[in-house]
């Protein structure tokens, strides 16, 4: 009866050993806990327009794709990397889609939404993935950015409102 006591009194501390590496194997990326590795980069970009999705081009990105592991990129210049991108004609005072397009989980998005036109940016209303595109013709640079507890990535190519 002695030694069925006795080894009773090890099971709590045996498991909570257990428990204890398992936690620190994890903290270290040599046990993934559900034993699965997700896709965590940043996430693609995409307008909705008249029925068609269009990817748009990432500028400026600082993301966070595993623990202190970072993808980053950075545009000096805005306006010369929206110029080399695909120009996007885009339907003037009409709503369009926007969203995004990740493999692993977005937290806590918040998006926000500017044109530029000569140096001057104006800020666009989106609600609910929808962009209010302002009643105006011509060229400009669009700007989306998302920011989340992973970090931001910015969507940026030049438009032409119809």
């Amino acid at each position: 009866m002695k030694k069925i006591l006795q080894l009773l009194l090890l099971i709590p501390v045996a498991a909570i050993s257990i428990f204890i590496i398992i936690l620190i194997a994890g903290q270290f990326g040599v046990y993934n806990f559900i034993g699965e590795d997700y896709d965590t980069s940043p996430p693609t970009g995409l307008l909705q327009v008249n029925g068609s999705e269009i990817t748009i081009e990432q500028g400026n990105v600082n993301w966070e794709v595993k623990y202190d592991e970072f993808v980053k990129k950075r545009v000096d210049n805005i306006q010369t990397f929206a110029q080399k991108q695909k120009k996007i004609d885009l339907p003037s005072g009409e709503d369009i889609g926007f969203s995004y397009n990740a493999d692993g989980t977005v937290l806590e998005s918040d998006i926000t939404v500017q044109i530029w036109n000569n140096n001057k940016k104006e800020s666009i209303t989106i609600e609910n993935n929808t962009i209010h595109l302002p009643n105006r013709k011509g060229t400009f640079i669009l700007e989306i950015n998302l920011v989340a507890e992973q970090g931001t990535v910015q969507y940026i190519s030049t438009v032409n409102f119809k």
